[in-house]
């Protein structure tokens, strides 16, 4: 009867120990397995994470950077290559080129006129931070007045980087300066602009039409040439106004014979096509 007791206690404590090492195997696999799971899924899920936010950054990076050149290079494309670098290098230093318009009576700087409505056509176009327009008006003074008192270095103390110029034309023929020696002033200041700044970028324009005019148009013809000459790009606006012949031109001028309203406003468009690419 002992013996068969002790039997039976030692096949309970046997089968005890083999049922308690199978039950701690079952729950060390089934630890392992739990903890297998999320390391693997939190694997992936990191690895998604990680390539959408690479995508969305390279996507934030390239959107700036290509936008704002596709931009430009629209606006710039009437322009020289010169002159375009320069407005890529300003858009990317945040410093304005320093961009002025010099001229007589037919340029002046007051609100409505071209002067006031290019320069917030550039600004429209642009921004602020590419271009600091200064407007420079000499009223009717003559090419050799300005030589004279030499006005003209008011331009140069800005050490512009682009200067438009409108060369007293109409003065210069109402007081009927010889074109050499309108070629001479104008050689003068132009001498003064580029000893400031040697990259200065320049632009010739003539002054308004004058309607019923016979030497005029010639005398702008010459100005042309001239410009030609000294590989300086010419402007040639009168482009869009009525031929001097025509009496429309007349609805375009003031009684003094420079440009009214629309006047103003036809010569803005031009000048706005010009440097803005629309």
């Amino acid at each position: 009867m002992k013996r068969f007791i002790y039997t039976i206690v030692l096949l309970l404590c046997v089968g005890s120990i083999v049922a308690g090492n199978i039950h701690w195997n079952n729950k060390l696999s089934a630890q392992a397995e739990m903890l297998r799971e999320p390391v693997k899924m939190e694997t992936v899920e990191d690895k998604n994470t990680e390539e959408a936010l690479s995508k969305e950054d390279v996507e934030k990076v390239a959107e700036p950077e290509d936008k704002p050149e596709t931009n430009l290079s629209t606006y710039t494309k009437n322009l020289q290559k010169t002159l375009q670098d320069k407005i890529i290098a300003s858009s990317k230093s945040g410093e304005p080129l320093q961009f002025v318009i010099y001229g007589s009576e037919s340029t002046p700087d007051e609100n409505g006129t071209w002067p006031e409505l290019f320069k917030k056509k550039l600004v429209e176009t642009y921004g602020e931070d590419i271009f600091k327009v200064t407007i420079i008006s000499e009223g009717n003074k003559t090419s050799i007045d300005v030589n004279r008192v030499t006005s003209y270095e008011k331009v140069s103390e800005l050490k512009p980087d682009i200067v438009l110029f409108e060369p007293f034309t109409i003065s210069d023929n109402t007081m009927k300066i010889a074109m050499k020696n309108r070629f001479d002033s104008i050689g003068k200041m132009l001498g003064s602009w580029k000893a400031v700044n040697p990259e200065v970028t320049i632009f010739l324009q003539p002054g308004n039409p004058l309607y019923g005019a016979t030497y005029y148009p010639k005398q702008i013809d010459e100005l042309k040439a001239f410009a030609e000459g000294q590989n300086i790009s010419y402007l040639n606006h009168w482009e869009k106004w009525p031929n001097a012949k025509d009496e429309k031109l007349k609805s375009y001028l003031t009684a003094e014979s420079l440009p009214n309203e629309r006047g103003h406003k036809i010569w803005m468009e031009y000048l706005s096509s010009y440097f803005t690419g629309n």
